[in-house]
């Protein structure tokens, strides 16, 4: 009998060193942690949630169901839910895309794996009940701003939730989990928020470029404005079977206000805005403003971007630097939110880095995840198998900041020693943001060896027009040997008039920042240079030998006002006035 016991304890434990061998968790990779123990297939209901005001909001609700019995699991599992002004139902507003299945994070193909997930509809959209303000950033107006709070901790109250509350989506859906963390709910422990702004200012104002007076307005779309297009789509909710309630709902939605309309300068007052509280737009819509409150929530953070997205990309750089929060930060290959599109390319599963933190998170998984180096980016043109790379932090320890002066169409690491070094063209409104019609161009050399460009570029440029204002847009490129030019994104853009420079009221990663404040407008006198000093989206790719670093800069983009007759633009490169383009370089050069 004891030798019995011993071979049951010595299979056991074979069994128990196998299974520990068979585990995995690296980034977009993970097994042997947990298992899909429930279906494939869960239920969905839905139902209105009251938050404090009394306002309903219109909430979706996906539960696992057993393997054997097909019931509704009623056990406490954790809660992911993603607040959202893109209709909580339908991905793009098709009957035939769930949101859960098709939005980028995908979470409802984490249910399997023991969670609840639910998406709820922005107050005054859809089929929530209230008034809306600002379409897709409504949350941050008075009456919007505890209603995630309100929605964490019921999901945290109800019998099948285990109380630790997480929270997913991208862009606008990812904003609103860095606007959740502003308000510090108690039961809301980790987020994973794609794409999402910290100083929203630079994000929707980039370089304080803006339309004229009037141009932000929202069109109407095949006869009805995007109210009315929202409401057709809207999902009822199970109760609401005769689509009274929706019916009511919509009725609240009379005069929603769509846009904040002219806010050109980083403390305008809105005057589309009817909250009193909330017409200084930028200052009260932006993250930064309530990092105190963030940092002391301890809500975990795992950050999420991609190089080949516009503004957008900006912000979770700056969250990272800016939250003590435990945290984590990758950056893709992609487009906007096109994780789908990254997984194609690369086979990398950001659903599964969700699992991976969402189990540490919420469900107390010591999978390592937070083990890690903090920073997981793929790096464009690296060599085969070093495409992902991670580091301890951001921006990299061993950059060296190089300088590449503009010469005459030439980028060099020689300083100029010419006078009278200068470049005249006539300003083209082509509208288009980073086209070169009309523009200058710059490039080095054929490059004699590999260079790895990783982190935030920036450019001075010494500048005079005939006009007392203009926009001045750089964007790199790598120019392969038969003059094909690729960009992802690597772009910056500057007002002339609102090039003053000021200590930024957070950590700006050593980058020039501008107030952009209507005060500190300073317009340009025709004929007299000026400096600009303007930051560029950040990047990683590696230019090969043989391919050139291509400065083209441009002076209209979206928003730029025209101006008859065109101006005539002028950038110096003499000794007096050097403009140059500071590449953050990694690796010998």
């Amino acid at each position: 009998m004891r030798q019995l016991t011993i071979l049951a304890i010595l299979i056991s434990s074979i069994f128990a060193l196998t299974a520990v061998a068979d585990r995995v968790s690296r980034p977009g990779e993970y097994a042997g942690y947990s298992d899909a123990i429930y279906a494939d297939e869960w239920e969905m209901s839905s139902l209105y949630v009251e938050v404090r005001d009394g306002t309903k909001l219109a909430m979706d609700l996906y539960r696992p169901k057993d393997k054997i019995t097909g019931k509704v699991v009623e056990t406490p599992l954790p809660v992911l839910w993603m607040h959202t002004p893109y209709n909580r139902r339908y991905n793009d507003n098709n009957p035939n895309r769930l949101t859960v299945d098709n939005y980028a994070g995908t979470a409802g193909r984490l249910v399997k794996y023991g969670y609840v997930v639910a998406t709820v509809d922005y107050r005054g959209l859809f089929a929530s009940f209230g008034h809306n303000e600002g379409y897709n950033r409504g949350q941050w107006t008075t009456a919007a701003r505890m209603d995630a709070y309100d929605i964490t901790e019921w999901l945290a109250k109800q019998p099948w939730s285990n109380g630790n509350i997480g929270m997913w989506g991208c862009s606008a859906t990812g904003g609103s989990q860095i606007q959740a963390a502003t308000t510090a709910p108690p039961h809301l422990k980790a987020i994973f928020p794609m794409s999402s702004e910290f100083d929203v200012y630079a994000f929707r104002v980039p370089g304080g470029i803006t339309g004229a007076r009037g141009a932000d307005s929202m069109p109407r779309a095949g006869g009805q404005s995007p109210q009315e297009a929202r409401d057709a789509n809207a999902a009822p909710v199970d109760a609401d079977t005769d689509r009274s309630l929706l019916k009511q709902a919509v009725a609240q939605h009379a005069g929603t206000v769509e846009s904040p309309g002219y806010v050109p300068y980083r403390d305008s007052l809105s005057e589309t805005i009817t909250d009193p509280d909330s017409k200084q737009w930028w200052i009260v819509s932006s993250p930064h403003t309530y990092l105190k409150t963030i940092n002391a929530s301890g809500i975990a953070m795992y950050l999420v971007a991609n190089w080949d997205e516009g503004p957008t990309k900006h912000g979770p750089f700056f969250t990272f630097n800016n939250v003590k929060n435990p945290k984590k930060f990758i950056i893709g290959p992609s487009r906007h939110c096109d994780w789908i599109g990254v997984q194609r390319q690369t086979g990398f599963d950001i659903t599964i880095e969700e699992r991976r933190f969402f189990d540490y998170w919420l469900k107390g998984i010591d999978n390592g995840v937070m083990d890690e180096d903090p920073v997981y980016y793929y790096t464009y043109n690296a060599p085969a198998g070093a495409e992902w790379t991670s580091a301890k932090q951001w921006p990299l320890p061993g950059e060296k900041r190089v300088k590449y002066y503009l010469g005459e169409g030439s980028l060099s690491t020689a300083a100029p020693t010419t006078d009278g070094g200068k470049d005249v063209t006539t300003v083209s409104y082509t509208g288009g943001f980073a086209s070169a019609a009309g523009g200058l161009v710059y490039e080095t050399a054929p490059l004699g060896a590999d260079v790895q460009i990783t982190g935030h570029p920036v450019v001075n440029l010494w500048v005079s027009s005939t006009a007392t204002d203009g926009d001045f847009i750089a964007t790199i490129y790598d120019v392969a040997p038969d003059g094909r030019a690729t960009t992802y994104n690597i772009q910056g853009q500057l007002r002339a008039s609102l090039r003053t420079l000021k200590d930024p009221p957070y950590n700006n990663l050593g980058l020039p920042w501008h107030s952009s404040t209507e005060a500190d407008v300073s317009p340009l006198v025709p004929g007299q240079p000026v400096e600009l000093e303007f930051p560029i989206l950040p990047t990683s790719i590696v230019v090969k030998a043989g391919h050139r670093i291509r400065l083209a800069i441009t002076f209209s983009g979206r928003g730029t006002p025209r101006i008859d007759p065109a101006p005539e633009v002028t950038i110096y490169r003499d000794p007096a006035h050097k403009s140059f383009l500071t590449l953050p370089i990694i690796g010998a050069h």
